[in-house]
């Protein structure tokens, strides 16, 4: 618009507005000036970025492959391994993994910023697919033991009240284990799991039997007898762990 002033309309502007022009003339070289130069040195930085996300592209690659060399010789896969090492095992490794997918998310996004294609790591995704199906093992196999442990607590005074809960636990354990994928169950987790399931399946009907108010002490003698095995059936600190001591199978 000033252009065409200064062309045709020369003296129609006033001293102020005149200097205001000038003033507004010289902000506008001085911002194009600026916006040059952030955007050269962002061009620098662009170039930087890029060559420092396919330095730790290739980085990750490397480390991947050492990830799964360790997952495959000291991971939790590692035949003869007894489940409680194994599922120590797995939670270091599946912490280790996190790590690396968190650089893989960050990668991905950095490619496709700058229009790279995507780096693929099959051993990464094949890790966690292991990881995942693990994960439903030990994670049944974690909660049947810890769960099977406060049972054992329990005051045999207690038992009658919570006999009912526990029967009803234990069968929804036994149809998760079932529902487990068969690749697992040539594992030693899953079978010590389903044994302790099915063991416990027995066990606490002979706990119901053992809870009924018409049991007399001469009943307790017999099953004594039988399994040979002192059981302090009349003392007041007489738990569960006690009779699941004895070889009640």
């Amino acid at each position: 618009m000033y252009s065409l002033i200064d062309t045709y309309f020369q003296n129609i502007m006033d001293k102020d507005e005149s200097d205001q022009k000038t003033a507004m003339q010289q902000n506008w070289e001085n911002l194009v000036v600026r916006a040059e130069g952030v955007r050269n040195a962002l061009q620098g930085e662009q170039a930087d970025f890029k060559m420092s996300l396919i330095k730790g592209i290739k980085a990750l690659v490397i480390d991947v492959k050492e990830f799964r060399h360790n997952f495959e010789t000291k991971g939790p896969t590692v035949a003869g391994l007894e489940p409680r090492e194994a599922l120590n095992r797995l939670r270091m490794f599946s912490d280790e993994y996190s790590i690396r997918k968190r650089k893989y998310d960050s990668y991905y996004s950095g490619e496709t910023l700058f229009g790279l294609p995507h780096t693929q790591y099959p051993l990464l995704v094949k890790t966690a697919s292991e990881i995942e199906l693990l994960d439903k093992l030990y994670s049944l196999y974690s909660k049947v033991k810890d769960t099977i442990a406060k049972w054992r607590e329990i005051p045999w005074a207690d038992i009658a009240a919570e006999i009912d809960k526990m029967i009803e636990t234990i069968d929804q354990f036994s149809r998760d284990c079932t529902k487990l994928p068969g690749v697992l169950k040539s594992w030693e987790a899953y079978k010590e799991l389903k044994q302790e399931i099915d063991d416990m399946t027995e066990i606490l009907p002979l706990v119901v039997a053992l809870a009924k108010p018409s049991i007399r002490n001469r009943h307790w003698d017999e099953v004594i007898e039988l399994v040979k095995e002192e059981i302090p059936y009349a003392s007041e600190t007489f738990t569960l762990q006690q009779l699941f001591k004895c070889p009640l199978l």
